[in-house]
């Protein structure tokens, strides 16, 4: 037997699962980073599960709600049917890897995933639509091919970021932005950010099952 709780509840609405992001760009952090098969091919490639730091911009352009703290796992696979595809795939791992900071323009390496953890970056989650074994299409959410970038990326000036953060703390040191080539001059600075956001759950070094 097991102990439930629901004192705190009204209704089975209270207990509704872990809900994803809404589409849109987001200050977040790793969570978990892994080497591992995919579950159903054992298909080489790279686990992963980010957590919203702070409300961000939804795909419409205005600000998004009620998304801190929320996650989203990802299945990086490092090989596609042919060459072109296997490239295609390991381009979007090292846009990642360098986004991470595991790896820095003109190194060639194996980087340590572990180191990625509790890594910031901002990261893009669109919609999807799937469907599912009794032909029923259902609309959810993933993180978009190559929807990474760094904290200083210009690109990304404009989502809000939480600026107590270590991530955010450590731009501010470094004098604004991060040493990436599309970085500018106002890019991921300390100032361009919003305000402080509610903190999210604090992230622990765990282990995740396959998605």
């Amino acid at each position: 037997m097991v102990m439930l709780n629901a004192q705190n509840a009204q209704s089975e609405d209270d207990f509704s699962g872990n809900a994803r992001p809404v589409p849109g760009k987001y200050h977040a952090v790793v969570n978990h980073a892994e080497e591992k098969g995919s579950k159903r091919k054992g298909t080489p490639g790279l686990d992963l599960e980010f957590q919203i730091i702070r409300d961000g911009i939804g795909a419409d352009g205005q600000p998004t709600s009620g998304q801190t703290g929320r996650s989203i796992p990802l299945f990086l696979s490092y090989i596609g049917g042919d060459d072109s595809k296997t490239q295609t795939c390991l381009n979007r791992v090292t846009r990642l890897a360098l986004c991470c900071g595991v790896l820095n323009p003109g190194e060639a390496k194996e980087p340590d995933w572990q180191d990625a953890i509790g890594h910031e970056l901002v990261i893009e989650i669109e919609s999807q639509e799937y469907e599912q074994q009794n032909g029923e299409k259902k609309t959810g959410s993933q993180v978009s091919f190559m929807g990474f970038w760094s904290l200083g990326n210009k690109e990304v000036a404009n989502v809000p970021k939480d600026i107590t953060t270590p991530g955010m703390q450590q731009l501010a040191k470094a004098g604004g932005p991060v040493n990436h080539p599309t970085a500018g001059s106002n890019g991921g600075t300390a100032a361009a950010t919003s305000s402080p956001a509610p903190a999210a759950t604090p992230v622990k070094k765990s282990k995740y099952s396959d998605l």
